[in-house]
């Protein structure tokens, strides 16, 4: 009715399930976090990669792999979205993980990399 397909849908994970996932299978799935690198650097999920949401366009340069899964992240879940949504364009397998906030890790540490550990909540 509004032009939406169900091949338009993101598909969802969340974010802590998402990472088990990542940790059982390391090699098929590939974790990216869309923020800027500033906010990447202060805090991200171990083994991460980044690339910003300004460049998700030449995320093809970056990977060009379309036979792995690749789960996306950000601090703000809308942004990861938008990410998702341009990479299923182009045909990759992606999920959206949200945003990082939801990361149960976030609150214990041990599988978030902190720059600054005095900054901890």
């Amino acid at each position: 009715m509004f032009g939406f397909k169900k091949s338009d849908e993101v598909k969802v994970k969340d974010i802590n399930e998402g990472f088990r996932d990542y940790e059982k299978n390391p090699e098929k799935i590939v974790i990216v976090c869309v923020d800027e690198l500033r906010v990447y650097n202060e805090l991200h999920i171990a083994d991460a990669s980044c690339l910003p949401l300004r460049l998700i366009d030449q995320f093809e340069e970056y990977y060009p792999e379309k036979d792995l899964i690749y789960y996306l992240y950000a601090y703000n879940g809308y942004n990861s979205r938008k990410a998702c949504q341009k990479l299923m364009k182009k045909n990759y397998n992606v999920y959206n993980l949200g945003d990082f906030a939801k990361y149960h890790e976030y609150c214990e540490g041990e599988h978030a990399t902190r720059k600054d550990k005095r900054r901890r909540r």
